[in-house]
């Protein structure tokens, strides 16, 4: 906030950096809300609490916005529909995707774009270096979200082991039920990166924004995702072709822009032929025909899962529907559920049963020590069993796992507390001279069919009986506790176009066909001109959308953000 006040200049590109990084939702338990939107919060409130320079922004982001505003209307109609009747507002409704909540969770990514609008607008208006600082916030942002990549497959796998079943998420917890958030943010910001290089392609800038392009498509390789590749491969061939024209535009006469352009080629290909042609890849190739049938069933069951009233056409189902409608109309294919209960003013977790669905949270842990888990628990089924497991853990891998059973031993309304006492043996060993220790995950669920099983006062205790586990009595809700689901269907319908139909109705699918043509036909005559900006966001919305035909996009409110924040911000070169 300070150093937006003093240099209102930071807000964007700022913005655009922390984008990627600012979600600590597998720490903290938030789902509702995160980092980023706090970050937007304050940098708001910065802007309208500091006076403004005066000028025609207002009707430059008129301008911006007026063909958008179909498309507004179409997310606010569909967010109340899929908001009301409004619920309790209790740690169901914020910890959980299932909650008529979820619609204000995935309305703000389009939300925060259209906030955006007034100040791209005046600092367009201001000094006209708009376009540099939103080139600098995707090439800063990009640079970091590709670190932390690496470190994650440094930590899991190795940076060159392309062998074992392993799949980056990077900074996206978004992805404990699956998405492509990760790839989808990757393939729209690569573009910039090729922007930045070639609009004055210096020694140290060739060489800064080769590295993190290189590195970027290394973080794109390791998703291991058909989709992404794809998105990849056509973003890049866009921006090659946008490079090519203003080349010839500008009547370049050096051959360095040559060499440059042809030693990223290598190097793109370099990095990229040894992962896909490595067996796990080659596996996930080899079951593509199995995978499309399965994806192609699932559309048909989501359009069928729709209303057949006219407002439903029209409207759709509600922003952030799906996953309850899914969870009520195919209830034997979806993840297990938890909801939070009060009894007496006693806060407790009550797991319900369903495919695999893990409810814990990280807590430190090292190998060769003795631990304790304790819990509290109780069912009506005499049968009833809770699974609890530790694991060295990313939010889809599990390495080296420890399982321990706690059985009902009387059903009924009573609690029983259980204790189990174990040694940690080589999970959450160090790595190596340098220390350095995976993320260890304890997780519980109800691995029973029609049962519920409800848990109260989780304990990990050490050798010095320190409890390792944050609101083990789940006075707080979910503060601190997160679940990763094994299942992906039941949450993502996995086609961004089917996604809009089946969330905003026909009205909304019409609407964001109609601005993506304007936006993208505009773009494509900015970039035959040698608009080098331009053919960025070219490449990087054709990327997304390409990636949008295996993913269903508009889950993640971040990467929502950024897609429309680019799409409205080529409004303006149009």
């Amino acid at each position: 906030g300070l150093l937006i006040w003093r240099w209102p200049s930071l807000a964007l590109p700022g913005t655009l950096a922390l984008l990627p990084l600012l979600n600590l939702g597998q720490w903290t338990g938030w789902v509702l809300v995160n980092e980023f939107d706090l970050l937007m919060a304050v940098t708001f409130a910065v802007l309208l609490v500091k006076p403004r320079i005066q000028g025609d922004s207002n009707r430059v982001a008129y301008k911006m916005s007026r063909l958008a505003l179909p498309l507004a209307a179409s997310f606010l109609i569909s967010a109340a529909i899929g908001l009301f009747p409004l619920q309790p507002f209790d740690y169901n409704a914020i910890n959980t995707y299932w909650s008529n909540f979820n619609a204000l969770r995935t309305l703000k990514g389009f939300l925060w774009a259209w906030a955006l609008l007034p100040l791209l607008a005046q600092q367009a208006n201001e000094d006209g270096h708009v376009e540099q600082r939103v080139v600098i916030g995707m090439v800063v942002g990009l640079g970091a979200e590709a670190i932390m990549v690496a470190w994650e497959r440094f930590i899991f796998t190795g940076l060159l082991n392309f062998s074992n079943e392993y799949r980056a998420l990077g900074t996206f917890p978004e992805l404990h039920t699956g998405g492509g958030d990760v790839h989808a943010y990757l393939v729209l910001a690569i573009p910039f990166t090729l922007a930045w290089i070639f609009k004055r392609p210096g020694a140290a800038r060739v060489l800064t924004g080769a590295g993190i392009f290189v590195l970027a498509s290394y973080a794109l390789a390791v998703t291991f995702t058909r989709g992404g590749y794809v998105g990849y491969f056509g973003a890049v061939l866009a921006m090659g072709t946008a490079l090519a024209i203003h080349a010839v535009r500008q009547r370049a006469r050096s051959v360095t822009p040559i060499a440059i352009a042809i030693v990223l080629i290598v190097s793109c290909l370099a990095i990229t032929v040894p992962i896909m042609v490595g067996p796990f890849m080659q596996a996930r190739i080899a079951a593509s025909h199995g995978d499309a049938g399965t994806r192609t069933r699932h559309w048909s069951r989501a359009m069928d899962m729709m209303d057949s009233q006219l407002l439903t056409a029209l409207f759709g189902m509600g922003l952030g529907s799906f996953p309850r409608t899914f969870l009520v109309m195919a209830r034997d294919d979806a993840s297990a559920t938890f909801s939070f209960l009060q009894e007496g003013g006693n806060g407790f977790v009550r797991l319900g049963s369903g495919r695999a669905l893990y409810f814990g949270q990280w807590v430190p842990f090292e190998a060769g020590k003795d631990y304790m888990i304790a819990v509290d628990l109780r069912s009506s089924r005499p049968d009833a069993r809770l699974a609890a497991t530790i694991c060295e853990k990313s939010e889809q891998n599990s390495f080296q796992c420890m399982d321990m059973d706690f059985q009902v031993k009387a059903p009924g309304t009573n609690w029983q507390h259980q204790e189990v006492t174990f040694n940690s043996n080589d999970v959450g060993v160090a790595l190596g001279r340098f220390h350095l220790r995976r993320p260890v995950f304890l997780a519980v669920r109800n691995t029973e069919r029609d049962a519920t099983i409800d848990i109260d006062n989780v304990r990990l205790l050490d050798e010095s009986k320190l409890d390792l586990i944050a609101n083990g009595d789940f006075s707080r809700g979910g503060a601190r506790w997160y679940f990763v689901a094994d299942d992906h269907l039941a949450w993502h319908i996995f086609n961004l176009l089917m996604q809009v139909l089946f969330e905003q109705g026909w009205l909304g699918l019409l609407a964001l066909g109609f601005l993506l043509i304007v936006v993208l036909v505009r773009l494509a005559a900015r970039v035959w001109r040698g608009d080098l900006f331009a053919g960025a966001l070219f490449a990087g919305i054709t990327g997304f959308l390409l990636v949008g035909v295996t993913e269903s996009l508009f889950d993640g409110p971040r990467v929502t953000t950024l897609f429309f924040l680019l799409l409205l911000t080529g409004l303006r070169r149009t």
